[in-house]
């Protein structure tokens, strides 16, 4: 990405372009030379052409997804057949593993189970996640022991004493 304006500092026409890190660079336009102010540079009559070849190269460079046709090229009858044949029994592991996941959803859809027993077990679910609830919530609000502040009393202690040592005993 680039654009032309006027230097601010001495009006000469500069290329600012965007760099690989993001960074600005100021050039003299039509030039492959930086900008420095008070100093003009001739127009490089090559910079059409790089321009055109950089685009070029761009449009030419393909997807490169990781296949090297040196070695498809140099392989043997045997070799090919071997990798055609790791091909052929992975398709057919994936049609077995589709072929049994329909069956097993023909089973569901054609299934004898009447509907009175989904409902039940649905109902069971449903009490069971329920009474776990009430006793949860009744946990929540339980009554505290003794011994739970106890302990809390003995934390807040030793919070207070290590503060104290942190702050060179301003209870001294």
């Amino acid at each position: 990405m680039a654009y032309i304006r006027p230097c601010k500092k001495c009006g000469q026409r500069i290329s600012l372009r965007e760099m690989k890190a993001k960074q600005w660079v100021a050039f003299d336009a039509s030039t492959e030379k930086p900008h420095r102010c008070g100093y003009k540079n001739k127009a490089d009559p090559n910079i059409k052409k790089l321009a055109k070849e950089k685009l070029k190269e761009k449009d030419s460079e393909g997807v490169d997804l990781g296949y090297s046709d040196i070695a498809t090229d140099n392989l043997s009858e045997e070799q090919a057949d071997e990798i055609n044949s790791e091909i052929n029994d992975i398709y057919e592991e994936e049609e077995v593993k589709k072929n049994d996941l329909e069956k097993k959803l023909q089973e569901v859809k054609n299934s004898t189970i009447p509907l009175e027993e989904i409902q039940e077990t649905e109902e069971t679910v449903v009490q069971e996640t329920k009474t776990y609830q009430n006793q949860t919530e009744d946990n929540k609000y339980k009554p505290r022991d003794i011994w739970w502040y106890v302990w809390r009393g003995i934390v807040i202690f030793w919070v207070i004493m290590f503060l104290n040592g942190i702050l060179f005993g301003p209870f001294d």
